[in-house]
């Protein structure tokens, strides 16, 4: 059953996962795991970190159980859809855990806890269930894993809208036709904001030794 599971689309995941097959929805959040948590990562940002008092796994484990409560809303329309549907609810979580510590700070009793706030669930899903299954060898997965901190790391020092254009098209995998319709905007216009970005993270890249030194 879980090699079956392994090689169906995740179309049919999701549908398998809308009518209560738990292994299909491990399957098919294992499959993105990955993916979500470097979104997570660039999203929380060291500010955020600190104000949040919280880890990126934390905000992955309450994606993952607001998914599983909203999975019977969600309309596939194409192979981005999944996953920016996954990164609204991260942005969605991420703004009600600040709503939390602001509400914490009003609070006479703010020395709460913020782990308090992450949602208990005894659903079937778990995240050792979702962890990514490597092909490569330990060496090439630890080459690649530094590699996409550095350029993370690079990510980050651009300014919210420069990295928003390109998490959504590199990381999301929309296209710009679908970029350009969740922003309001053209597709050109969305075109030109990508190469404008893309270009400001490879100037930082070519100010920074960080990616020659792995590549060395």
């Amino acid at each position: 059953m879980a090699t079956y599971l392994q090689e169906q689309n995740s179309v049919a995941l999701i549908q398998a996962g809308k009518e209560g097959d738990s292994q299909a929805l491990n399957v098919l959040f294992a499959r993105h795991h990955q993916r979500i948590l470097r979104i997570v990562r660039l999203r929380l940002n060291p500010g955020l970190r600190e104000r949040l008092k919280l880890q990126s796994m934390d905000i992955v484990q309450e994606m993952f159980l607001h998914a599983l409560k909203k999975l019977q809303s969600f309309q596939y329309t194409g192979d981005g859809s999944f996953i920016h549907w996954l990164s609204r609810i991260v942005e969605n979580v991420i703004r009600d855990q600040l709503d939390y510590v602001f509400a914490q700070k009003r609070s006479p009793e703010g020395e709460c806890s913020l782990d308090q706030s992450i949602t208990e669930s005894n659903d079937k899903l778990h995240l050792h269930d979702v962890v990514s299954r490597e092909d490569t060898s330990p060496t090439q997965h630890i080459l690649k894993r530094d590699i996409k901190t550095a350029v993370d790391e690079l990510l980050l020092e651009l300014s919210e809208a420069d990295r928003e254009v390109i998490i959504q098209h590199q990381l999301e995998g929309l296209t710009f036709v679908e970029i350009a319709s969740y922003a309001g905007k053209s597709e050109d216009a969305v075109r030109k904001q990508f190469k404008r970005s893309f270009q400001k993270l490879m100037a930082l890249a070519e100010d920074s030794d960080v990616l020659q030194e792995l590549r060395s």
